[in-house]
This record gives C-alpha cells, structure tokens and sequence, in this order.
C-alpha cells in the first residue's frame, strides 16, 4: 500500500526500553492515541499495555529466543488487529 493512500488508525503501540536494577532492561509496550491526522504524531500515552523484563546482556546481544520474539510480535499485532476492529 502506497504511502499517504490509506487512512491511518487513531490508536498505536509504542515500545521502548527502561533501565533497570542489577543490569536488567525493561521493554515497555504503551497504548497510544493520535492527537493529529499526521502519521508524524503527536501521539499521547493512553496506557500501559505490556512489558517485559530482560538482561540487558541479551538485548544488547540480541540473545532473545525465538519463541519470546514471536511472542512480543503477537501481542502487538492483536493489540493492533483490536483498535482496527474497534474504530471500524
């Protein structure tokens, strides 16, 4: 789909990461709702949806297992198919 030829949903997942204690990382998976029509944003922070601790050795390292990443991937998908259903 060509970009500016679709219409972008109202609602987002935004993830990043948090410093932890003892050399963990905290991955943070917000909701987030579009203040614009821009793909640009702003986008602000509705909730928290998910996150999940690691050693920061594995992400540096990117020693997270297949199944874990496949995970992570599946809930933001869902996460996304819902706010597609819920503004249809």
């Amino acid at each position: 789909m060509a970009a500016g030829n679709s219409t972008r949903l109202s609602a987002g997942v935004v993830c990043y990461l948090q410093e932890g204690p003892n050399g963990h990382l905290r991955l943070v998976l917000d909701d987030v709702a579009s203040e614009s029509e821009s793909p640009a944003g702003p986008w602000k922070r509705r909730a928290l949806f998910t996150s999940k601790d690691f050693e920061a050795q594995a992400i540096d390292s990117m020693h997270i297992s297949a199944v874990e990443l496949a995970a992570l991937g599946e809930s933001v998908l869902a996460r996304l198919v819902a706010y597609r259903k819920h503004d249809a």
